[in-house]
């Protein structure tokens, strides 16, 4: 049963860790025998009680973070169809991630048919354009003015269109409290990352503590993972180096 569980644990793992991590499963299944062994003679080894007792607290951890991304999904479903699509006049057909059109949770917004999010130009970017406004050269021609005023024309359209844009989602963003569903989230995602670390930190010393550090890895990897892989990948190199170590042990005291 505890080799079922650490392996399916692993499947989440990147592969050159996965491989160390079972490479040291049968060793730890003969550690853990061992330990079965020990514990009818009355000296069983005691689990880490410091790593058993955060590993109580994953369940609560991954509920509340899920709790947090839920409500964002919920405000998000709420407000979709009160939140306005940014003026063409003040979109371009590319940009960068930075100033990319969004939803009110901050996701990146494709139009239909669309197959990116389109640009949008911030008041800061269109107050500028007016800023490098020149005057004409005196002897300038009436068609050159003629195309000026239309430039400024246009322009101060673009940016008056642009700051009643930016106030009406930013009022949207704040009576939805997308925000602070954000900021809950943000917190429940550091609590369950510092969580994993903590554990991931505990020495183990039994078969029960590489299962909670596998539960732990896979709690994290479900919830959290695809968004931030590095840290998964760091606690599963702890994680397989934890199952070595135990089966190390195990082959010193057999």
């Amino acid at each position: 049963m505890p080799n079922t569980s650490v392996r399916a644990a692993a499947e989440g793992l990147p592969a050159i860790n996965r491989r160390r991590m079972l490479l040291g499963l049968a060793a730890a299944s003969t550690a853990g025998a061992a330990i079965t062994a020990a514990s009818a003679a009355g000296c069983a080894p005691v689990e880490n009680l410091e790593l058993v007792r955060l590993g109580n607290q994953l369940p609560e951890a991954s509920t509340e973070y899920l709790a947090a991304l839920e409500e964002i999904e919920w405000i998000a479903a709420e407000w979709k169809h009160r939140w306005p699509l940014a003026p063409d006049e003040i979109t371009l057909a590319r940009g960068g991630y930075t100033d990319a059109e969004r939803d009110i949770a901050g996701r990146l917004l494709k139009r239909p048919g669309e197959e990116q999010a389109r640009c949008v130009r911030d008041v800061e970017n269109l107050t500028a354009i007016l800023g490098w406004d020149r005057p004409l050269r005196k002897n300038a021609s009436e068609a050159m003015r003629a195309r000026r005023a239309d430039w400024l024309v246009r322009r101060k359209h673009e940016l008056k269109l642009g700051k009643a844009y930016h106030a009406k989602t930013a009022r949207l963003r704040k009576a939805s409290g997308i925000e602070l569903a954000k900021a809950r989230a943000a917190d429940a995602k550091k609590s369950l990352s510092d969580l994993v670390t903590a554990i991931m930190e505990q020495p183990g010393t039994t078969m029960e503590g590489m299962l909670i550090k596998a539960q732990a890895v896979t709690t994290f990897n479900k919830a959290i993972a695809r968004k931030y892989p590095f840290e998964a990948e760091l606690w599963a190199a702890q994680l397989a180096a934890s199952v070595l170590q135990l089966a190390s042990e195990g082959e010193t005291s057999a």
